[in-house]
């Protein structure tokens, strides 16, 4: 008796978006996550990699920059220093100090993970039709979206994505990318 009040309570308070007030709500989600121009958007993270080969969660901690001219710096702090940073059409990492320019088929690879990335957390995903079918549910103090990916390339590589966006600011607040075998990558987001 527990158990299905606490699902009505759950349900009651997760109520699915649709039609005109989705569009509304997503583009609204989309704009928000887009520095103004000459601006930049920062954000610290944590995220964390489960899978059930490992012992115990993978965690890592870092930074990431958005800015106005469409450059993503995404920069892991711990336990090791590197950087992916994506400038227009190039794609380079940084490793102590030194970048190196990624081309040939590891950064084919490489820029697909970066553009879905950027396109997940600077809100371009959400009103892309050909890349993901998106659903979006308001609960307690956020929206959730879902994407499910429509591309075979993308679903070799996920089940699909979770993404959190606050209530108040629409700014994203947690990525999780679900994998086909229980595994999934958690990214909690802290805007600076």
């Amino acid at each position: 008796m527990l158990t299905v009040a606490i699902s009505m309570v759950a349900q009651a308070q997760t109520a699915t978006l649709t039609g005109a007030q989705r569009a509304e709500v997503l583009t609204c989600i989309a704009a928000a996550q887009q520095p103004r121009p000459g601006k930049t958007l920062a954000y610290t993270f944590v995220q964390t990699k489960h899978s059930p080969l490992l012992a115990q969660d993978a965690v890592s901690k870092g930074n990431l920059t958005l800015s106005s001219d469409h450059t993503m710096r995404w920069q892991y702090t711990e336990p090791q220093a590197f950087a992916l940073v994506v400038e227009g059409d190039s794609i380079y990492t940084v490793v102590g100090g030194k970048r190196n320019l990624l081309s040939g088929a590891s950064g084919k690879m490489t820029r697909g993970l970066a553009q879905m990335m950027m396109q997940m957390t600077d809100g371009a995903s959400l009103t892309n039709d050909k890349l993901f079918e998106t659903t979006l549910s308001e609960e307690a103090g956020i929206y959730r979206a879902t994407l499910v990916p429509k591309r075979r390339d993308m679903k070799r590589m996920m089940q699909h994505a979770e993404l959190t966006f606050d209530h108040k600011t629409l700014r994203i607040k947690s990525v999780r990318l679900i994998e086909k075998d229980n595994s999934y990558t958690q990214i909690d987001f802290t805007q600076q």
